[in-house]
């Protein structure tokens, strides 16, 4: 085996590493944004719910 072709498959190998890395960190992104998404949607709608149960009921005047 030559030299050169083991400097062009070492690039080659590194260049495929990079591609890989990089695959994996954006899915390890997008996993992140989506669960951080639903968090948010299911947080919000407790909120709501909870600010729609904790309202104070009007006592008219007339009552006693």
């Amino acid at each position: 085996m030559t030299i050169g072709s083991s400097a062009g498959q070492a690039r080659l190998m590194a260049g495929s590493h990079a591609r890989n890395e990089m695959g994996w960190l954006l899915a390890v992104a997008a996993a992140f944004l989506i669960v951080h998404i639903v968090a948010l949607a299911i947080w919000g709608r407790t909120s709501a719910s909870q600010t729609a149960n904790s309202r104070p009921e009007t006592v008219s005047l007339l009552c006693d």
